[in-house]
C-alpha cells in the first residue's frame, strides 16, 4: 500500500507552491497511529507531526466493531472513522475551525484545508486503518482528479476499491473519500468514483458529526 502513499506524496509535491522537505519522510512516518504528519493551508503548504493516544485510537478501532459484513457497511465505518479521526486532530494542528469546502481566494488560510490537504491527510487515515486491520473489505486506491478539460476549479479525493471487483478507475467497485465538501470532523462522503467524476456534489453541507449522540 505504501506505492499509494508514494504517488500521492508525489502529487501533493508537485503541486504547493512552496516544497516542504518534510514531506519527503511522510510513507516512512506512517508506522503507528502515534506520529505521522498532516497537511493544511493549501497546497499542503504546512506540514505538522502529529498522532493519536492509544485511548483515540481504542475509540476508532470502536467504529470498526462488530466488524462489517458487506462493503457498504464497511464504507459507512470508514465515513465515521475519518470524522473522529478529524475531531481529534483538528485541535491538535489548529484545524478544527476548518470551513466546509474551500474557497478559491483565501487571504487566511493556515487552519484551513484545500483538496490537495484533504486527500492527502485522508489517505494516510486510510492507510493507517487498514494497517491496523480495520478495513478489511477495501484496498487503498490512489489520488482522483476531476474538471481538468473545463473552466471550473480542478478537485481531488483520496479513492479506495472494493476487494473482489476489479480495480478499475472509475470501474465498479472503485470509491471516493472525500471530506473536503464538509467542515471538520463531519462524515466524510463515499460515493462511488464514477459518479463523483461527474461533478457530483452533495445537497448539502454536513456539520461537525455528533458521536456522543450515536
Amino acid at each position: 500500500m505504501k506505492h499509494i502513499i508514494a504517488v500521492l506524496l508525489a502529487f501533493v509535491l508537485a503541486s504547493c507552491a512552496t516544497s516542504n522537505e518534510k514531506l519527503l519522510s511522510h510513507a516512512d512516518n506512517l508506522k503507528s497511529h502515534k506520529r505521522f504528519g498532516v497537511c493544511y493551508g493549501y497546497g499542503c503548504k504546512y506540514y505538522q507531526q502529529t498522532g493519536l493516544t492509544d485511548t483515540e485510537w481504542q475509540n476508532v478501532r470502536d467504529v470498526f466493531a462488530p466488524a462489517a459484513q458487506t462493503p457498504e457497511d464497511e464504507r459507512k465505518m470508514i465515513s465515521k472513522a475519518i470524522a473522529l479521526i478529524e475531531q481529534y486532530i483538528g485541535p491538535k494542528t489548529g484545524t478544527d475551525k476548518d470551513k466546509a469546502r474551500a474557497v478559491v481566494i483565501n487571504f487566511s488560510t493556515k487552519t484551513q484545508m484545500d483538496c490537495i490537504d484533504e486527500a492527502f491527510n485522508s489517505t494516510s487515515y486510510l492507510y493507517l486503518l487498514r494497517q491496523d486491520g480495520l478495513i478489511r473489505l477495501h484496498t487503498l486506491g490512489g489520488h482522483l482528479r476531476r474538471n481538468l478539460s473545463d473552466l471550473t476549479y480542478p478537485h481531488s479525493t483520496a479513492t479506495i476499491h472494493e476487494i473482489g471487483k476489479e480495480i478499475t478507475i472509475e470501474g465498479e467497485g472503485h470509491y471516493v473519500v472525500d471530506s473536503w465538501f464538509h467542515e471538520n470532523g463531519a462524515l466524510a462522503e463515499i460515493v462511488p468514483a464514477k459518479q463523483w467524476k461527474g461533478r457530483w456534489y452533495p445537497d448539502k453541507k454536513l456539520k461537525r458529526y455528533n458521536f456522543s449522540a450515536s
